[in-house]
């Protein structure tokens, strides 16, 4: 919100002819400190914050053939990149989707558009933590035959970062797969406390693990691997075994805490939690457990119960009720867009299409919450094969359908707000004036910006002066105050049904008011 002891008042004789302050709708102005000294940049700059509204969804460009993941290199505001299982890794760039993919492995790859099992093709894609200087990325898929699960590195093309370089890639390792189509895992993820590849493999598929693998410690199936990249040789160690198809999994990008959606077989989905510093050697139970029942109801000739010492059981488990059947893990929400969000897990199934989340305090389950009809699409569209979820170099969460598209969880557009903490003021000194591109950080569609200004500290009226479909003021305000006096300004954004976001509120709590007309 606007406060006007900060806002930044400019000596005129200094600062050409007039003094300004710039009333973000929600924000408090850091400028730069004296001495010529800059804040450091943060990826949250700028970007406002909506603690509490109700939730939706908006269409990311684009229609993918089988998607199953959405990502971005660290750090990187301005693109994603999107696998499809048929062997292609796009990318969508400020909003538009790139012609040619970033890579394509088709022909490396067995996949459903080639004949294979509906869970073999290119299952995942992580990028190294410092990719901004290595240039470095992993992909996880089945090898031609089906026999084999593979994980090579490749680099980007040294002339353009769009592309990737097929001729860098590397296997840096392979297991075999031998006898069935089914549970390959395929999830790559960096931990952000030991900087380590995590990659989950499936069973080796079929029912009830049936070559025993999830429970042999020599097989690298039933397990989560964890890589060394950055080693030489790469070093591949087994972390955790026990897992039946831990399809999707990540790390609380804030505490490292590691959350597993393993999928079930007959009667149980379940999520697993570790928090962090995670052990090695960890056994999530299956076969002899489904969920947290041992012996196992679907597959009762597992074993004894008794010979897993400490199993890790599952945080959270639902049955095969109401059509589940396959659980999608997803992530811990640490964006910067909804900071009353911050610590809350999101997961769904693929067969019921729910989405749910939840929070884990002292290692308990607290706070569920069911978002499935809030982040239904609408308009004919429909969340009904949820294969993933993804994150953007932000944190906002993104869900995936299998079925071609692809969303982002987001506030309605009346409670967002247009520029938060870290944007850059309304100044006299800069010539063109420019705030947040709210669609390319929100993914709303915007057909308009108003700007709104009121004399003093804010705490008016504030009437339209300013309307423009980009983003920017072109050569600024060309009204100055009185002499000593002050400028306040509001910015807001409209989509084509003319919704307009929030003004956000003045110092005493209440709404700002607003007036029309704007200016031709």
């Amino acid at each position: 919100m606007f406060h006007p002891k900060l806002t930044r008042q400019f000596n005129p004789r200094v600062q050409v002819r007039r003094t300004l302050s710039l009333a973000l709708t929600i924000a408090l102005i850091l400028v730069a400190p004296p001495g010529g000294g800059g804040l450091r940049a943060d990826i949250c700059d700028g970007i406002s914050d909506v603690p509490a509204s109700p939730l939706t969804t908006v269409r990311v460009p684009g229609t993918y053939l089988r998607p199953l993941l959405v990502t971005a290199p660290p750090g990187d505001t301005d693109r994603l990149f999107i696998i499809e299982q048929d062997g292609t890794i796009r990318i969508v760039k400020n909003g538009a989707v790139l012609g040619t993919p970033f890579l394509d492995i088709a022909a490396l790859t067995l996949s459903p558009g080639d004949g294979g099992n509906n869970e073999e093709g290119l299952l995942g894609l992580a990028f190294h933590p410092n990719y901004a200087a290595t240039g470095a990325f992993f992909v996880y898929h089945t090898d031609t035959t089906g026999a084999n699960n593979l994980i090579a590195s490749y680099a980007r093309d040294a002339a353009d970062p769009d592309l990737a370089d097929p001729t860098t890639r590397q296997v840096i390792a392979s297991f075999p797969h031998p006898s069935f189509g089914n549970h390959n895992g395929g999830m790559l993820a960096f931990a952000p406390d030991d900087g380590r590849l995590y990659a989950g493999t499936g069973d080796g598929g079929s029912g009830c693990d049936p070559f025993g693998n999830g429970q042999d410690p020599a097989s690298p199936l039933g397990k989560l691997l964890r890589i060394d990249v950055d080693a030489d040789p790469v070093t591949v160690e087994t972390w955790a075994l026990g897992l039946r198809n831990p399809w999707r999994y990540s790390f609380d990008r804030l505490t490292a805490d590691l959350y597993v959606g393993d999928v079930g077989q007959e009667d149980w989905e379940e999520i697993d939690y570790r928090p962090a510093p995670r052990s090695a050697g960890e056994n999530f139970g299956w076969v002899l457990y489904e969920g947290i029942h041992c012996p196992n109801p679907s597959c009762p000739g597992g074993g004894p119960c008794n010979t897993i010492p400490n199993p890790v059981l599952p945080i959270l488990e639902y049955a095969h009720t109401g059509g589940a059947c396959s659980v999608t893990g997803g992530y811990v929400y640490r964006g910067c867009r909804m900071s009353g969000l911050s610590g809350r897990y999101f997961y769904a199934d693929f067969c019921a299409a729910f989405i749910k989340s939840f929070r884990v305090v002292s290692g308990a389950v607290t706070d569920s919450l069911d978002h499935t009809t809030d982040l239904a699409p609408g308009g004919g569209a429909v969340l009904n094969q949820i294969s993933s979820f993804g994150e953007d170099a932000r944190g906002e969460i993104y869900i995936v359908d299998r079925g071609g598209q692809i969303y982002k969880i987001v506030p309605i557009l009346p409670n967002l707000q247009v520029s938060g903490i870290g944007a850059a003021p309304f100044s006299p000194a800069v010539p063109d004036w420019i705030w947040e591109d709210l669609q390319a950080t929100s993914g709303h569609p915007i057909a308009q910006y108003r700007v709104y200004r009121t004399s003093g500290n804010g705490s008016g009226t504030f009437d339209c002066v300013f309307l423009n479909m980009l983003n920017v003021w072109p050569d600024g305000d060309p009204d100055v105050p009185s002499p000593g006096g002050l400028f306040s300004y509001v910015v807001t954004g409209l989509n084509t049904a003319g919704q307009e976001t929030s003004p956000g509120t003045g110092s005493d709590g209440t709404p700002r008011s607003l007036s029309l007309p704007c200016p031709p």
